[in-house]
């Protein structure tokens, strides 16, 4: 394969800054490419750290303390950040489009777009419901929070999250923390379509999350599912009514649309189908990675942030290997990891193997591993001006 088109060097363009392509751009201030063309496509001028956005909302973190500056990550990688949605991509004409109306040229591309929430393109949810995917919507989130803390009406606020995943558990309890602080009295609903919290967890940990929920006065409704939200309102198709004042939407997750009539191999959700190197299937100038991608011979792997972290080295290695000629490397997805639910009230609720554990050791040690996250990367700065 012939990587670079004729009279220029090979591009290559990272559209996303996920966890893994995050990891490029500090590889690329560590070890430079310079007969690379780098250029970089985001939604927005920050990256959101999810694994630090519940506490965000609870008001233990600033922005700042949670978001990657963009633009000066991808200055100091020697490369050009272009602010835009990606809505599709040309694998003849290697090209990527942009919403802005851009056609930006590839010869290799590492997609880490995440994923989105299920149903939000129905009706009413655009509308009338907060998303956090992707994660910049957090601070669309805090600022309708603040609107609810200061409304002058002494009636309880009224707030719904739809979808009881990892996400939607935290959620729910960084708001419910958020208002109390702020003396405000609140009704917070959960509303899970299955018949059970936290997909993927051990029963043991459910039955704890649960009873966490129960303590702070979150109502659990479980096989709800929903039909309509009004501004006012969920309506569930079983015809109830939730009352709700605001509405976060954090339900499942699924693909991105702009892979659908690519020509990319696609798993039956719609996710790009990547080798063991993170390649793409059926195109070997196209890497994916993170929530966005499904790994053909490990298609169970969660859609968790921590894989992505995990992938980041490997993708680094597999992008040198295709610029270079050499042999790929592989990747095998860990059998299981260390998770830590923030429950916003200065504890977390740790899963590690057999061990379950609900208390303030456990938010220490998400606190200082999130910490160390972000200082790692923060640290990234352009090159100086000559």
């Amino acid at each position: 394969m012939t990587l670079a088109r004729p009279g220029r060097k090979p591009r290559l363009l990272l559209v996303g800054i996920g966890h893994a392509n995050l990891q490029i751009l500090e590889r690329m201030v560590a070890e430079p490419l310079p007969d690379v063309d780098l250029v970089a496509v985001s939604l927005s001028d920050k990256h959101h750290y999810s694994g630090m956005v519940p506490g965000y909302i609870r008001g233990g973190y600033r922005e700042d303390q949670i978001a990657f500056d963009l633009p000066n990550s991808v200055a100091a990688a020697g490369g050009k950040l272009i602010q835009s949605p990606a809505v599709g991509i040309d694998l003849e004409a290697r090209t990527v489009a942009l919403e802005s109306g851009q056609d930006i040229e590839y010869d290799l591309v590492s997609f880490n777009l995440g994923s989105r929430a299920a149903g939000q393109d129905s009706p009413g949810i655009g509308e009338n419901a907060v998303r956090v995917k992707p994660m910049s919507q957090a601070v669309s989130l805090k600022r309708a929070l603040v609107n609810l803390r200061d409304t002058t009406s002494p009636e309880a606020q009224r707030v719904a999250v739809v979808g009881a995943g990892a996400a939607g558990f935290e959620i729910a309890c960084g708001i419910a923390e958020f208002l109390d602080v702020a003396g405000r009295a609140r009704e917070v609903e959960l509303i899970e379509s299955a018949d059970r919290i936290l997909s993927g967890y051990t029963d043991r940990l459910r039955r704890k999350a649960e009873k966490i929920l129960a303590q702070k006065g979150i109502h659990l409704h479980l096989g709800s599912r929903v039909a309509a939200v009004s501004p006012q309102e969920v309506e569930l198709e079983n015809g109830s009514r939730i009352p709700s004042n605001l509405t976060v939407w954090l339900t499942g997750a699924t693909a991105d649309p702009m892979f659908q009539g690519s020509g990319l191999d696609l798993d039956d959700r719609g996710f790009v189908l990547v080798d063991d190197s993170l390649r793409s299937v059926s195109d070997s100038r196209v890497f994916a990675v993170g929530d966005c991608a499904t790994m053909v011979n490990y298609p169970d792997t969660p859609k968790a942030g921590v894989y992505s972290v995990r992938q980041g080295p490997v993708l680094w290695r597999s992008l040198l290997a295709a610029i270079n000629g050499t042999p790929p490397p592989r990747y095998k997805p860990q059998s299981g990891f260390l998770s830590i639910l923030n429950t916003c009230d200065g504890r977390s609720l740790l899963q590690y193997k057999g061990m379950i554990s609900h208390g303030r050791w456990a938010w220490w040690l998400k606190d200082r591993i999130d910490r160390g996250f972000m200082a790692k990367y923060q640290r990234l700065e352009p090159p100086p001006s000559i």
